[in-house]
């Protein structure tokens, strides 16, 4: 069947040269190209309508503003899919004409094709979105009815994410240092922050910002939401970051701007998902890296991203903090890390149950006193150092602490109900102490158990009262 004509005006500004050429580079769009993926093309050559190619022109050139290409890309990548459904069921069909049964059809076919659960959702998110824009901005004559409703969407889309156990993560740290040198940096750096793998990949050279107290935080540009912030890391990230610092210095690498440049005069100035992805996954082969069952693992760049905030939730971080952390843009997606442990659930119910005290017995909330800005508030939540009897207040890597082997005379102090049966033998042994320092004249010695035996009986019966 011939396909009719549908008449479109040209798109934002006709004089706009660029809306008449089908492909367009990322920097047409004002977007980076993804390096990560080595993407650096937009081709819409295989949008079959005209009204609909000239339609997506719009809708990816209008979410370029906001969006990265790797996002323009997956737009364009879907929606001539659904230009092929049409071509192939619906030959003719213009716009007005796109319904409900055109959508369900759609929803059938999809289903049919060799696809994974999220690729089918991505689909039809994106369909969906398309829809709404084309309605917003009056750029084709859609139906105003819901053509993609919530439940369209493959059930089993929001399932657990694919973290890397344990038992297959100590093996990699046993068999890391087979890995070259800035795989190694990489890795911890993954590892620990959880970040997405184009973020590390660009990242810059000089990325560590150095706070007053002598710790440091990473500076993370977020691609995907076009934002910058600070995160705060460890001294063994910091060190993994430093010692790559100077590995470009002192070493061959084109591009040096970027932490983890190139070595080669390739298209893509730095690592890619490629690089990383096929470096662990020819060591899991090599070393024998397997699951409980034997399996060698599989590894892909974002399963980090996935453990740390499984991590994170099963060590009992707040769902907010994960989010700050992790830098999600809504609290749905942190939503998918809480699949605790029954164990995790359990001491979590025990902590709802009781407060933090400090040494004079006032109730505690582990939050700063004072007024900071991002980076110190994910600093402070995220970074608390954990004691056989409680917990220190002062972030781990801010500062070194002033109280060594003094926590119970410390004001940065905190203590739970849980640690109670800790405080009462505490209290036991102090007091021998007490009574061996009086008979032998030690009177110092006295002196500073006093003060502690003091602070125990006040923390004792104010949890006990608790």
């Amino acid at each position: 069947m011939k396909a009719r004509k549908f008449n479109i005006k040209n798109p934002i500004n006709q004089h706009n040269d660029l809306f008449n050429h089908d492909v367009w580079k990322a920097e047409d769009i004002g977007c980076k190209p993804d390096t990560v993926n080595s993407t650096y093309l937009l081709n819409f050559k295989r949008i079959e309508q005209d009204w609909l190619k000239l339609a997506v022109k719009r809708f990816v050139y209008y979410q370029a503003s906001t969006k990265s290409f790797s996002s323009c890309y997956s737009y364009l990548a879907r929606l001539i899919q659904f230009s092929s459904f049409l071509s192939q069921f619906y030959p003719a069909i213009l716009p007005n004409e796109i319904n409900r049964s055109v959508i369900l059809k759609y929803i059938h076919h999809l289903a049919k094709l060799e696809l994974s659960i999220s690729t089918r959702s991505i689909a039809l998110i994106h369909l969906r979105t398309f829809h709404i824009i084309m309605l917003q901005e009056k750029w084709l004559p859609l139906t105003k009815d819901i053509l993609v409703y919530a439940g369209d969407l493959p059930k089993n889309f929001e399932k657990i994410p694919k973290f890397i156990p344990e038992y297959v993560l100590n093996q990699l740290v046993h068999h890391l240092h087979h890995l070259p040198d800035y795989l190694q940096h990489l890795v911890t750096v993954l590892l620990e922050t959880g970040r997405r793998i184009g973020e590390i990949c660009r990242m810059p050279l000089e990325c560590l910002q150095k706070d007053d107290n002598g710790g440091y935080f990473l500076t993370v540009h977020e691609t995907k939401l076009k934002r910058s912030y600070l995160l705060p890391i460890s001294d063994s990230c910091t060190k993994a970051i430093k010692s790559q610092q100077e590995l470009v210095k002192n070493d061959f690498f084109i591009n040096r701007i970027y932490l983890f440049p190139s070595r080669t005069k390739l298209k893509t100035p730095h690592v890619s998902r490629r690089n990383v992805n096929g470096a662990l996954n020819r060591l899991a082969v090599k070393e024998n890296i397997v699951d409980e069952n034997g399996n060698i693992w599989k590894f892909h760049s974002h399963q980090f991203r996935h453990t740390v905030g499984t991590r994170m939730i099963n060590a009992g971080v707040s769902q907010t903090i994960v989010q700050r952390y992790l830098g999600h843009e809504s609290a749905e997606m942190t939503a998918r890390y809480a699949h605790i442990h029954d164990e995790t659930l359990k001491n979590a119910f025990n902590e709802y149950q009781g407060k933090l005290i400090d040494i004079k017995g006032k109730v505690q909330y582990n939050q700063p006193q004072a007024k900071q800005d991002d980076a110190n508030w994910l600093r402070y939540n995220t970074m608390s150092q954990a004691l056989p009897n409680g917990l220190c207040g002062l972030p781990s890597p801010q500062q070194r602490c002033p109280h060594a082997n003094a926590c119970l005379t410390c004001v940065n102090f905190r203590t739970h109900k849980k640690y109670l049966p800790a405080h009462k033998s505490q209290l036991e042994a102090t007091n021998q102490i007490i009574e061996t320092a009086k008979t032998n004249g030690w009177q110092r010695q006295a002196e500073m158990n006093t003060v502690v035996k003091k602070n125990l009986e006040i923390i004792i019966q104010k949890l006990e009262n608790e």
